[in-house]
């Protein structure tokens, strides 16, 4: 009797979940989506789970439940603004959610390919990009310092700008219902644009709704609008100055601080709380632009253990370099200081093994097919390499051309580089294991060229941030004072190889701690290192060997960081990996589930016919 009960314990809650997913709706979607954005409001979010269990399960394939299209703004994360956790959401981020081909081809693959049911449109309350497409007309003058790229960002705002004021609201709305009436024409023009998603939705298999994010935590649903008659018309763009932020080599630290908690046992610390949010309504300074994968398996938020307004995050499919995408990082660059450009891929990449399988003979749309020509290149040149994982190679020179082509592209970025203010670098995220491998970058890209990656893998065991780790000397005992960011943060680029950052100025960076003692940054010196060395303390006080340094932590000794070697057993398959993939191939057929669905039915009518006996 009581393995009948384990049985039944057992298989019951799958088959509920079996039924349950099949059952997914539109609705039942935004239905998760805003009961997790009312714990988030009312400051009791749900701890997700981000842990290596996950990362293996997921590693095998995602079930997504919803596309978020939103701003790539810092204080905009929509993992954590809707509470969910790796592999829940397909997130597309660019500077006022402005999409372009490549990211309808990503909504389309997402609807098409995994099921998803909903595609939210979210802007945001306080938004800083069409905060300068309402400007746009106050100083023409000045419209030479803009990029041609952030002036066509600016001018597909436009349309919203005009039908704002059209309807004669007071100026202290004017921004809030242009925020509102963007949202409503990027669900316009996205359906309008894609025979696919209409069809989807014609049938009831998908919807696309706008809503808007409020500073007090809060998320509203738009009622649906028409597509707009406007047509755009191209106006002069005020610019702005580039403001002062932190030195490259000290955001990468922190970033890097943030991934090993991510890894480490200690818990995650984003700041999430409504003191942050009332903070961060004046205005932003993110730490980081991190352009990435719109894959829900990589969430920089959570990676990074990130919270709001620390991340600039654009994410588009195949983290491709599209002019929207270019406009966004040099609009967080040029407008908002952000230092460092994080270009990420990731393992198991579905855009580049689409790319790698012969597109040209498979059936798809034309955004779908533009996409997958961007990708064509970086497989090609790994096709000619030996020794590596082909889809590896690809993702890593993807990466490598996107970082190279951001800087050919952009004068802006280029001039900031040269003056020690910006840097880009690229990375590899394991979504199985959650590692990252950071890339030397070079100059250009050949077809025969390697990356050579270092990795952020020794934390789980107490290893690498230790006693002189990201934070000791830069954002963790200092926080980012004087001695955080100042004297000992120019003897040495935080813990990358010595040529990933440039070194910046030894007086700009005594001029960013302090001015990064305060906020809107000090949380990265108090509750996010402190959670940091939580897990850091329980090492064995060594030198960081993830962070490259020697003894003395920045004065002079740069070492490439080394794996630690029991890493590499910890965070490999278990021993059932291989029993867990085949029992999930089961509860997947469908006649196996009828099989035990009748199993179940002879058991229970047992163990009723017993209990009556007795």
């Amino acid at each position: 009797m009581r393995c009948i009960q384990s049985l039944l314990s057992a298989v019951l809650p799958v088959a509920l979940c079996v039924t349950a997913e099949a059952q997914q709706s539109p609705d039942d979607s935004l239905r998760a989506l805003m009961q997790g954005n009312q714990r988030f409001a009312e400051g009791r979010s749900v701890a997700q789970p981000i842990g290596p269990g996950i990362r293996h399960t997921l590693a095998r394939g995602q079930s997504p439940f919803a596309v978020v299209v939103t701003c790539a703004d810092s204080r905009v994360p929509p993992e954590h603004l809707f509470n969910t956790g790796l592999g829940e959401l397909v997130v597309i981020r660019t500077a006022g959610h402005v999409l372009g081909s490549e990211a309808i081809a990503t909504i389309e693959d997402a609807v098409a390919r995994l099921n998803v049911p909903l595609c939210i449109v979210l802007g945001h309350e306080g938004c800083d990009v069409v905060a300068a497409a309402l400007q746009q007309g106050g100083a023409p003058s000045r419209q030479s310092r803009l990029s041609p790229s952030v002036t066509h960002l600016l001018e597909r705002i436009e349309p919203a700008v005009r039908k704002a004021r059209a309807l004669g609201s007071a100026n202290k709305q004017l921004q809030d219902v242009t925020e509102e009436e963007h949202a409503q024409a990027t669900v316009s023009d996205c359906m309008r644009r894609s025979s696919l998603l209409r069809r989807f939705a014609s049938v009831g298999k998908f919807r696309m709704v706008a809503a808007r994010y409020h500073q007090g935590g809060d998320v509203e649903v738009l009622p649906n609008r028409p597509i707009p008659s406007e047509t755009s018309s191209k106006r002069p763009v005020l610019a702005g100055t580039v403001p002062a932020s932190l030195p490259p080599h000290v955001a990468l630290r922190m970033l890097r601080a943030g991934h090993r908690r991510f890894l480490g046992d200690s818990r995650p610390a984003p700041d999430l709380t409504k003191k942050r949010r009332e903070m961060l309504a004046d205005g932003q300074q993110p730490m980081a632009i991190v352009l990435t994968d719109s894959d829900s398996r990589v969430a920089p938020e959570h990676i990074f253990d990130a919270g709001i307004g620390d991340l600039y995050v654009i994410r588009v499919g195949g983290n491709t370099l599209t002019d929207e995408t270019l406009a966004s990082i040099e609009f967080a660059a040029g407008q908002l200081g952000a230092s460092l450009l994080v270009v990420m891929g990731h393992s198991r990449c579905q855009s580049i093994t689409a790319a790698s399988s012969q597109p040209e003979e498979q059936q798809m749309t034309p955004h779908q097919r533009k996409l997958l020509r961007q990708l064509e290149p970086s497989v090609a040149a790994a096709r000619s390499q030996h020794g590596e994982d082909l889809m590896a190679g690809a993702v890593k020179i993807n990466v490598a051309r996107t970082i190279n082509e951001a800087r050919s592209r952009s004068a802006l970025l280029r001039e900031l580089e040269s003056h020690g203010k910006f840097s880009m670098l690229g990375c590899f995220y394991d979504v199985s294991k959650g590692d990252l491998a950071w890339l030397k970058s070079a100059p250009t890209v050949s077809a025969t060229a390697k990356d050579e990656p270092t990795t952020d893998h020794q934390v789980a065991d107490g290893h690498g941030d230790t006693a002189h780790g990201a934070g000791s000397h830069g954002d963790s005992s200092h926080g980012d004072g004087s001695h955080g960011d100042g004297s000992h943060g120019d003897g040495h680029h935080g813990d990358q190889p010595t040529d990933e950052l440039p070194p910046a100025p030894a007086g700009e960076i005594a001029h960013h701690g302090g001015d990064h003692a305060t906020p809107p940054s000090d949380h990265h010196g108090a509750a996010h290192d402190e959670a940091g060395h939580d897990s850091d303390t329980a090492g064995d006080g060594h030198a960081a060997a993830d962070d490259g340094h020697g003894a003395h932590d920045g004065h002079g000794a740069h070492g490439a960081p080394a794996d630690d070697p029991a890493d590499s057993h910890e965070h490999g398959p278990d021993a059932h990996s291989a029993k867990s993939e085949d029992i999930t191939k089961h509860l997947k057929d469908p006649v196996f589930l009828i099989g035990i669905s009748g199993i179940i039915s002879l058991l229970a009518a047992a163990m009723l016919s017993l209990s009556r006996k007795s």
